[in-house]
C-alpha cells in the first residue's frame, strides 16, 4: 500500500514539473535540429560570427558524426554547408555575421545522404540568410 502511495506521489510530482516547465524550454527541445531567428536574437550570440553562434547554440550541428566507420581507413565524409541553397563550407560561416541568419537547420548524416546523396553522409547544415529574402 505504501509503495502505491509513493508511486502515485512521484507520478504527480513529475506531471506537475512537466506542466510548470516554461514553454520556451519545451519549444526549444522540440526544435533540436533548428535555430530560428527569434532564438538567435534572444540569445547572447547575435553579435558573433555565424560559426560561433551555431557552435554555442547547437554544438551537435558542427560535431563530427558519432560512430562513423569507414572501409580501408578512408576519411569520414565532411559536414556540408548550404547558404541560401548554394553549397559552401564551414569557412563561410566564420566570415558571416550571426545576425544575418534567419534559420539554421541541421540534417543528420542519414537524412542528408537520403536527401542529397552519399557525398553528404557527414551531415548538412542549411542556412537561410536575410539576404535571401527570408527575414
Amino acid at each position: 500500500m505504501r509503495a502505491i502511495r509513493t508511486g502515485g506521489t512521484l507520478a504527480m510530482l513529475i506531471a506537475g514539473t512537466i506542466l510548470l516547465t516554461p514553454p520556451e524550454l519545451s519549444a526549444q527541445k522540440k526544435q533540436r535540429d533548428l535555430i530560428t531567428r527569434e532564438e538567435l536574437l534572444n540569445s547572447g550570440q547575435r553579435d558573433q560570427d555565424a560559426y560561433s553562434a551555431i557552435r554555442s547554440l547547437r554544438p551537435h550541428f558542427l560535431a563530427p558524426p558519432r560512430g562513423v566507420r569507414t572501409m580501408g581507413g578512408s576519411a569520414a565524409a565532411a559536414l556540408v554547408v548550404y547558404l541560401d541553397g548554394m553549397k559552401s563550407d564551414l569557412q563561410a560561416l566564420r566570415t558571416m555575421a550571426a545576425s544575418e541568419m534567419v534559420e539554421v537547420k541541421y540534417l543528420e548524416p542519414a537524412k542528408a545522404a537520403e536527401e542529397y546523396g552519399i557525398t553528404h553522409s557527414g551531415g548538412a547544415v542549411l542556412v537561410k540568410t536575410s539576404k535571401s529574402g527570408g527575414g
